[in-house]
């Protein structure tokens, strides 16, 4: 497993192991942006190990937010 098909194989993974948080938790929206950035992180960070915060950000939102405004999402969880 290698290369483009590697690709497709993590990717319905990701998918597969994301659906059943979606259907079985009630609050799963507000967890959705965090599993995207999680999603880009991951698979930004198979391509380039050198992978950060900035560039996930870029990748998930194409410069529609800023760093600091996606921060500021999870600033009050604890």
């Amino acid at each position: 497993m290698t290369g483009y098909y590697a690709s497709l194989e993590i990717a319905l993974a990701l998918d597969n192991a994301r659906a059943p948080i979606e259907g079985e938790l009630t609050d799963s929206a507000s967890y959705m942006d965090l599993m995207d950035l999680f999603t880009a992180a991951f698979e930004k960070a198979l391509r380039n190990p050198e992978v950060d915060f900035a560039d996930i950000v870029e990748i998930e939102y194409g410069g529609t937010h800023t760093v600091a405004e996606v921060k500021s999402w999870w600033d009050s969880w604890s």
